[in-house]
């Protein structure tokens, strides 16, 4: 596939081993090794790690443009001189070590022990959330690698993974890098428009990272846009293959008068896109064009046997032959079969071009046995060049995608039943601790009836039992209180012991997982008993203090403290107000209805949505309004979800638990308050929260 350069892993030239027994020994000696070397720093080493971080990251800011020249055996020096100065906490500069590595080291076997011990660091689900970025570098090389082992298929769950961690808006480098593998992958298909589209995202989603260097930001969007030219080209959309080729010219020579970038990359690149511009005319049958790029192509440089000019030789010999000058034709191809074998990756694409240049040559000059003989060469190594593609070309991207995430879905499936399995036995042992008060309530209302028929026989007697009922009341409100704060201390135990399991490293991942739920659904009960403690079985007995509250600092206030809790999934809260606006009120107890209500919009609306709060005064009263763009309230749940403990309840947009008290609560205090709550939908999808109190 010539002329056809990919970012980030043009040359990759990993060999990996094919005898796993002596694979898995080097694999383990070599962490072995890693691990020593972390723990086996003399103190004098240490010190001198901490006290120069700054420098030892600027030195490997260096190794990127060392790399970029071409210079492997420098970079290998500057890469083994810098590791023994690396604080083993320093994982962004052995991500970079083992990268540059992997790619340099000219071994299959190290190459892929590099590869493999790189990914063996983020093993430990928290490191892969802690070093996020530093991960997903660890999975695209794990993907080039076994891109160029040709295993296609595990390749794109690598590939899947990436594309799962990382979107174009928060990392555009990493993700016009996924982008620009899946492309890669979609030519070897022979799916040309496709990866040209694919490549021209890329470009378009690389053009906004910041975060890398300038020859590295170079080397990617120079290669998308060549690569996009190239798919066009091979997809005979030729004017679009020339915009692109004209338009990566004309950036590699800004960037080149910048002086952002080597001398030798910028040569590399120009030879490139000079040798695919000359190509296209030829294809257009533009001979002095074609004759005039790719004689600019080879001159590049001093005219230096590159193995990257390989086809602009054969191109060039080709425009000779169609225009009658077979000498300096045939001489052209002696040049390039000489260099030829240099260039290893494309070395069955070339020979392909050379025998097919050759015969036309042969032909023209009569010598038609040779011919014959060129062509059947020619065909032996074609026939040899869709062998190698022909697995490939048998792979659905999307098909694989979709199978993945079809996959990932179902664990998901699994790990919330096992939630819900344990969210069910924490209910029912809660449901065992309310017997008991449930009991004694039934008993309570049973002696209230008796009471009240035989306060028809005697007033005072009925007076009297009121009170007495009135202080049992109170005495159960007070034990229900106590009762569901014992139950919270267990189950807080029960958290807590979970999470420092958690922290424990001799648990398999499996264990983790099941502790973790075991937290979760702790965490969601105790929540469940805090709703309860607030909701009106505990407080009908309260008297609500009334104070002057400032209603626009209060929403204002609320809104500032839950932005945090949006900003989980990615939401933004807005408050708009018509000014200051004071009412006589538990400042405490409105402060939960705003609270209930927000929380719930967050909860039930997408990521990345807006909820807009209002805040507006009329004529005797003062309306708030709460605006989200969630899933919206079912037409026959409208008036159930103000129920205490409402059936009318659903998962949140995040798998939040929802319990069904938060809005019974609020309404009972927004009554207390003489005011009024209700909801309708959203004209714009979602549901609209309304509060209007008196003035």
């Amino acid at each position: 596939m010539k002329k056809y350069r990919f970012t980030s892993s043009e040359g990759f030239l990993i060999y990996f081993s094919s005898k796993n027994f002596v694979l898995s020994l080097l694999k383990l000696l070599f962490i072995l090794n890693f691990y020593i070397g972390f723990s086996g720093c003399n103190p004098d080493t240490r010190k001198e790690n901490e006290d120069t971080p700054a420098s030892i990251s600027n030195a490997m800011k260096r190794v990127d443009s060392i790399y970029m020249s071409g210079n492997m055996s420098e970079t290998n020096h500057v890469l083994d001189s810098l590791k023994p100065h690396f604080a083993s906490s320093d994982i962004d500069n052995f991500t970079q070590y083992y990268f540059y590595k992997a790619y340099t080291s000219g071994s299959r076997t190290r190459s892929n022990l590099y590869v493999d011990s790189l990914l063996a660091i983020f093993k430990p689900a928290y490191m892969q959330e802690k070093y996020k970025e530093q991960f997903i570098k660890a999975l695209i090389l794990k993907g080039d690698a076994l891109v160029f082992n040709k295993q296609y298929d595990a390749a794109l769950g690598f590939y899947f993974k990436i594309k799962s961690l990382t979107n174009k808006d928060e990392d555009p480098s990493n993700y016009s890098n996924f982008l620009s593998k899946i492309a890669q992958i979609y030519y070897r298909q022979g799916k040309y428009t496709l990866s040209a589209r694919g490549q021209k995202e890329a470009y378009e989603v690389a053009l906004k990272a910041k975060n890398i260097t300038p020859s590295t930001r170079f080397y990617i969007i120079q290669g998308c846009l060549n690569n996009a030219g190239f798919s066009y080209e091979q997809a005979h959309m030729l004017d679009s293959a020339l915009f692109f080729y004209q338009k990566n010219i004309d950036y590699i020579e800004t960037e080149g008068n910048n002086g952002l970038i080597g001398k030798k990359q910028y040569n590399d690149s120009k030879t490139v896109a000079l040798d695919n511009l000359g190509g296209l005319y030829l294809k257009k049958e533009n001979y002095p064009l074609a004759k005039k790029y790719l004689e600019q192509c080879i001159d590049i440089n001093n005219h230096a046997l590159s193995p990257v000019k390989i086809t602009a030789f054969l191109k060039l010999a080709r425009t000779y032959t169609q225009t009658g000058n077979i000498n300096k034709a045939d001489s052209l191809l002696k040049v390039a079969y000489k260099i030829i074998d240099a260039d290893t990756l494309n070395i069955y694409t070339n020979k392909i071009k050379f025998y097919e240049a050759k015969s036309d040559i042969l032909r023209l000059q009569k010598k038609y046995k040779e011919a014959f003989e060129t062509l059947q060469n020619y065909k032996a190594v074609s026939d040899t060049l869709s062998s190698l593609n022909n697995d490939i070309s048998k792979i659905d991207i999307e098909q694989k995608f979709q199978s993945l995430q079809n996959q990932e879905y179902l664990k998901y499936l699994e790990k919330t039943n096992e939630s819900k399995s344990l969210y069910l036995v924490g209910a029912l042992m809660f449901m065992c601790m309310l017997i008991p008060i449930i009991v004694l309530s039934l008993t309570n209302a049973k002696q209230a009836k008796r009471a009240q028929n035989a306060a028809t026989q005697h007033n005072k007697v009925l007076e009297e039992t009121m009170k007495h009922l009135e202080q049992r009341n109170k005495d159960y409100a007070k034990m229900m209180k106590v009762m569901a704060h014992d139950l919270k201390n267990p189950i807080g135990g029960i958290v807590g012991v979970a999470r420092l399991l958690l922290e424990e490293d001799h648990f398999s991942e499996e264990d983790k997982e099941m502790l973790g739920l075991i937290a979760s659904s702790g965490e969601n009960s105790i929540e469940m008993m805090n709703q309860l403690l607030n909701s009106g079985l505990a407080i009908e007995n309260e008297i609500t203090v009334k104070e002057n509250t400032d209603l626009h600092q209060l929403l204002h206030q609320c809104c500032e403290l839950l932005q945090y809790k949006a900003d989980e999934k990615l939401q933004k809260i807005t408050f708009t107000s018509s000014g200051s606006v004071s009412i006589m009120a538990g400042k405490e107890k409105i402060w939960r209805v705003f609270n209930n209500l927000i929380v719930n919009a967050i909860k039930f609306s997408p990521r990345q949505t807006v909820i807009n709060v209002t805040l507006e005064q009329l004529q005797n009263s003062v309306r708030i309004a709460v605006i989200d763009q969630g899933i919206g309230v079912p037409e026959k749940n409208k008036q159930k979800i103000f129920e205490m403990f409402t059936d009318a309840k659903r998962l949140g947009t995040g798998g939040e638990q929802p319990f069904g008290i938060g809005l019974s609560i609020s309404k009972q205090i927004i009554e207390s308050h003489n005011g009024k709550i209700w909801l309708e939908d959203n004209p714009k999808g979602g549901t609209i929260f309304y509060v209007e109190l008196p003035l």
